[in-house]
C-alpha cells in the first residue's frame, strides 16, 4: 500500500462524538467501533480516498508535533480497517473471503 488509493467502505458509516473521536458502525456486521481523536482525524482523511503518502502528508499537517512513530501506528490503524473490511486499497479483491 504505497500509491494506492485507501477507500472507505459504503457499508460503514461513521458518527463523530464531540471531543472524544467518534464510532464506527459496520452495517455488514452490526458491530461498532470506538475511534479515539487520531483515528477520527485519519477516518474523515480517508473519505478522499488518498494514498497513503497523501494521509501521511494530509495528517502532519494537522497534528502538532506528532509522535515519533506515527508512520508505524498509522499503518497499523490501517491494516486493522483493512482486516475488518471497514476500508479497502485499490487492488483489493471485492469479494475478499
Amino acid at each position: 500500500m504505497s500509491r494506492e488509493q485507501i477507500r472507505v467502505s459504503d457499508r460503514v458509516v461513521f458518527r463523530p462524538l464531540e471531543g472524544s473521536g467518534g464510532v464506527l458502525l459496520d452495517l455488514d456486521s452490526g458491530e461498532y467501533r470506538q475511534l479515539n481523536t487520531m483515528g477520527a482525524t485519519i477516518w474523515s482523511l480517508l473519505s478522499n480516498s488518498p494514498s497513503r503518502p497523501q494521509l501521511l502528508g494530509e495528517l502532519r499537517a494537522r497534528v502538532r508535533n506528532p509522535p515519533e512513530h506515527m508512520e508505524t501506528e498509522v499503518d497499523r490503524f490501517l491494516a486493522a480497517l483493512r482486516e475488518r473490511r471497514l476500508i479497502r486499497v485499490d487492488g483489493d479483491s471485492e469479494t475478499q473471503d
